[in-house]
């Protein structure tokens, strides 16, 4: 059959439109080449001044360096502190509070111009704008006094009250940021202007990697920093992938397209460790695992203790809650292994269990508390796997106990988030927090009766008097009598279950040089190289 001249021309024109569109999905599908890392959410900020979620905390430490740097020891997994973008630190030995800050001659942003003293102040004064709601305004505003650039090199920061090196170093891990972006001088509040907003989804920082291209919904991908101080990274690139599924996860580690797996599920540690090929590095992160209560839904506190004391944390899960390694059971505010972990010279012990294991006591709670003889639903989220299901099920099994009938129901993250940070229409939520520094200084974040993560409704002005004069705190003493008196009163108040915190997995694949000893996975990713 022929065409005619009109016929043949629209063919040739839609032939001409699917290869394009066909092409178009390929180009566009097409994944970049590196070291390919995979997480259930990618960033939503690449701003670390302002609140990120936890993969933004992550990325930001590919981008962006402090005047001292956070490092793992490969030999021992544990956490020190160097100097990063300081050339040298020197206390004045007579107030003890007053640093003077020598920056680097050879640090450059990635857009290439110089490092300069201003950069210093102009983060400094970021982090602490009331406007800004930084996470990390109230750990700065604790301990430093003001910062000032002495020349065009030299910084100096006073802390307010006298600071050994040994304390001083971690504070200047905070990330510095440029005061000039694209040619223009950033204003100190970063939420506002197009100029600042862009930064947060372009930035420029003097890390070891460059952030080059950020799909949405896809990857995110970072080159190597060639102009990186240390020394040019030893792979070429990285990439963020969001991969949902943790099955999905797991199976593409097996067949090798991914080379890191940053979350993980306890439950498949031991089909991991039988793959071909596959590292498993493994520390105990600065994190935990407790149950969210609606308070508005349980008001009484006595109710809300009751379900504390009825749970028998360790059978909660077989074989992962009754092991001897890898599980701290943790009894309130914080990981019960908080003073052992910071400062074991003044305290070793783990902290007091104010709501110890009590069936006979909690069921009696219970009456008294409204609780015996009501329903609640307990949410927990797809990329909770299948170790949130059986954490769920073995909390619903001990709840009925004491004559709570608990429907466990498992929800997508998006609905899980909305449900719980949005509506606020949950009744009880199995909650994973993270992101935390060493010694949880942001958890106040939680508890607090305006706090950014408060989604329980608790409000006591007790308590936040009690966060303020904790976050305050210099002298080792003061802050353990604070520590103490902060996990007391919220065990009296109870607006959470605690549960525990549990050694993390990180799995790798045909990568040499993973040392990962915290939750920020990329402290030693300039290391990193591909085996051969």
């Amino acid at each position: 059959m022929k065409l005619s001249k009109k016929s043949l021309i629209l063919a040739v024109v839609a032939g001409v439109a699917v290869v394009a569109a066909v092409l178009g999905v390929v180009i566009w599908k097409v994944q970049p080449k590196g070291a390919v890392a995979a997480v259930s959410t990618l960033p939503d900020s690449l701003n670390p001044v302002l609140e990120q979620n936890t993969s933004g905390l992550n990325a930001s430490e590919l981008i962006f360096d402090g005047l001292t740097n956070f490092e793992v020891d490969p030999a021992s997994g544990r956490l020190y502190t160097e100097l990063g973008l300081a050339e040298n630190i020197v206390q004045n030995q007579k107030d003890k509070k007053t640093y003077t800050i020598t920056l680097r001659e050879d640090v450059m942003w990635h857009d290439e111009t110089p490092l300069m003293a201003e950069d210093v102040v102009y983060s400094y004064n970021a982090y602490v704008l009331e406007e800004n709601k930084s996470p990390k305004r109230d750990y700065i505003n604790s301990f430093i006094e003001s910062c000032k650039a002495i020349d065009d090199k030299t910084v100096e920061i006073v802390f307010k009250n006298p600071m050994p090196e040994f304390r001083a170093y971690p504070v200047l891990t905070f990330k510095i940021v440029p005061s000039r972006f694209e040619g223009k001088e950033m204003d100190v509040n970063m939420r506002e202007g197009e100029l600042e907003r862009r930064f947060a989804t372009e930035p420029i920082g003097t890390g070891p990697f460059k952030l080059t291209k950020w799909e949405i919904g896809k990857w995110l991908t970072f080159t190597a920093n060639g102009l990186y101080f240390k020394s040019r990274p030893k792979v070429d690139s990285i990439v963020i992938k969001r991969v949902i599924d943790p099955i999905v996860r797991m199976n593409e580690l097996k067949k090798g397209r991914i080379n890191l797996v940053l979350e993980t599920n306890p439950m498949d540690r031991d089909n991991v460790a039988k793959m071909s090929k596959v590292d498993i590095n493994s520390y105990m992160p600065y994190a935990f695992y407790n149950v969210s209560i609606n308070t508005s839904l349980f008001p009484k506190a006595e109710g809300r203790q009751a379900m504390a004391m009825a749970l028998n944390k360790t059978k909660l899960v077989p074989g992962i809650t009754d092991k001897d390694e890898g599980v701290v059971l943790n009894y309130g505010l914080f990981p019960s292994n908080l003073f052992a972990m910071n400062i074991p010279e003044y305290v070793s012990d783990p902290l007091p269990d104010r709501l110890p294991y009590d069936l006979s006591k909690a069921k009696k709670l219970a009456k008294t508390g409204d609780i015996s003889g009501q329903n609640a639903k307990l949410i927990y989220p797809d990329s909770m796997g299948e170790f949130g299901k059986e954490l769920a099920e073995g909390i619903a099994k001990q709840l009925a106990e004491i004559g709570l009938n608990v429907e466990v129901k498992r929800t997508g993250d998006q609905v899980y988030k909305r449900m719980i940070f949005k509506e606020k229409s949950y009744e009880l939520a199995l909650m994973y927090y993270e992101g935390f520094d060493n010694i949880y200084s942001s958890i106040g974040n939680i508890y607090r009766s305006n706090g950014s993560e408060n989604i329980t409704g608790i409000a006591n002005k007790e308590l936040d008097s009690l966060f303020d004069k904790w976050e305050k705190a210099v002298v080792t003493e003061k802050w353990i009598e604070l520590t103490l008196q902060l996990n007391q009163k919220v065990c009296d108040l109870s607006p959470t279950l605690p549960l525990c915190s549990l050694q993390k997995d990180v799995y790798s694949r045909g990568l040499a040089n993973v040392a990962i000893g915290t939750d920020n996975p990329f402290l030693s990713a300039e290391d990193w190289k591909f085996k051969d």
